[in-house]
């Protein structure tokens, strides 16, 4: 039995911390951590962090030790300026946003480099005044499940408007894009079926697939030939569903769907493509990664989010009718939550037809991009590999990641500090 006591803050006893009272500081939380783990016998990397305390979750520790230790972690980080997460808006989302920082006493004008406000239609004239009215109309929220009477004019004319952007016969609302990828993909596969991810995909993806119960096999980010020997090794599997990002959260890169299609037909499987980051950005009039490459038509799902674009909050699936109104009612994640608010529905429908009627937006969002890459570039920052909304500056490792998010917080920047789990290690 060991047993030892380290700032007064934790006993450690057969390997299990008991909290006595709260305490740390910039010595006590890496010291802590690393006693605790040796005592429980669980290995940590030399550079303490959050994700230490998830690992040891999963190596055995309870919800209560752990739970007290990321606090004590959180007052760590914050303590140094690293934790600068729950940075909060006191006005529009725009190009300069005016940003509070709970542990700051002023409020900080920032240039904001951390948002998917793309267009920048979170507050465009026309989409504002459409969420107005149908709040005056309809009220603030449905009160009720989509399938029951949680619809109104507003809900069915975005379906019948996103169906139509996607080139599909038919969208379904969900009450967000995680939810949509979660709904989609639990309903579509089960039990004797084959999820099959990108290595780089969403979150939501890859739950939607535990989720599901299929089996679940994972290809090499962007790699259509790993793609067509993981489909060869299942062919006795029921039904295959490949899941893909037009263009991916983290590192801003494509999907060649053109490729990955070929494959899929080949296989007899279904394609999910996830336009969350493309819808409005690629392809004619901003109709997405499939548009982008002329796959029209041919891709059998398409998810989506309102929040981003959009300019609104929630998810959505088209597809062909069969498909989508499978999901629909299948769909755990559309049938036991409330529809998306009217006035949320309004927004997301006037944020399209401006879309549709600006293209000058999309065009100066990617002049934005590319000189924005490239002056990176020259700066000898390392970057993704091509131009996109999404540009990732990969710093290598957690300390620099923290240091860096931080000096440019103090330099009125605000940009999103992703660690790993998140991203790869040193990928960070």
């Amino acid at each position: 039995m060991a047993t030892s006591e380290i700032d007064g803050t934790f006993t450690f006893t057969n390997g299990h911390a008991n909290p006595t009272h709260s305490g740390g500081g910039e010595r006590g939380f890496p010291e802590q951590i690393a006693q605790w783990a040796r005592d429980a016998g669980i290995q940590i990397d030399d550079e303490p962090s959050l994700v230490d305390v998830v690992r040891a979750r999963e190596q055995g520790a309870s919800f209560r030790e752990a739970a007290v230790m990321f606090s004590l972690g959180l007052e760590y980080f914050e303590e140094l300026g690293h934790n600068l997460y729950r940075r909060s808006l006191l006005g529009p989302n725009n190009a300069q946003a005016h940003v509070h920082y709970p542990r700051e006493d002023s409020t900080r004008e920032m240039i904001m480099l951390a948002s998917n406000n793309y267009l920048g239609l979170t507050t465009h004239p026309q989409v504002v005044e459409a969420s107005c009215a149908a709040a005056k109309k309809y009220g603030t929220g449905t009160a009720s499940s989509p399938l029951l009477v949680g619809s109104f004019p507003t809900t069915t004319e975005l379906e019948r408007n996103l169906a139509d952007f996607k080139s599909m016969e038919e969208a379904c609302l969900f009450s967000q894009g995680f939810a949509a990828n979660i709904g989609v993909i639990s309903a579509v596969c089960s039990r004797n079926d084959l999820v099959v991810l990108d290595r780089l995909a969403h979150a939501s993806i890859l739950d939607g697939a535990k989720i599901s119960g299929a089996a679940v096999r994972v290809f090499r980010h962007n790699d259509v030939a790993h793609l067509d020997k993981v489909l060869s090794r299942h062919q006795e599997l029921n039904t295959k569903l490949v899941a893909v990002e037009g263009i991916y959260s983290m590192d801003g890169d494509m999907a060649p769907l053109d490729r990955i299609l070929e494959v899929v037909r080949k296989h007899d499987a279904i394609l999910l493509v996830d336009d969350a980051h493309s819808t409005g950005i690629l392809g004619p009039e901003g109709r997405g990664a499939v548009a982008h490459f002329g796959l029209q038509g041919e891709v059998d799902l398409i998810v989506g989010t309102l929040s981003k674009s959009l300019a609104a909050c929630g998810g959505f699936v088209a597809g062909p009718t069969p498909l989508v109104t499978y999901i629909r009612y299948m769909a755990r994640a559309n049938m036991f939550s409330a529809g998306i608010s009217p006035m949320v529905a309004a927004a997301a429908n006037a944020a399209l037809n401006v879309i549709r009627a600006e293209p000058q937006l999309r065009e100066r969002l990617w002049d934005n991009c590319r000189f924005m890459f490239e002056a990176l570039k020259r700066k000898g920052f390392r970057v993704g590999e091509a131009a996109s909304p999404v540009i990732p500056i990969i710093v290598g490792s957690m300390s620099a990641l923290r240091e860096m998010t931080l000096e440019l917080h103090r330099n009125n920047v605000c940009v999103n500090s992703v660690p790993y789990p998140a991203v790869a290690r040193g990928s960070e």
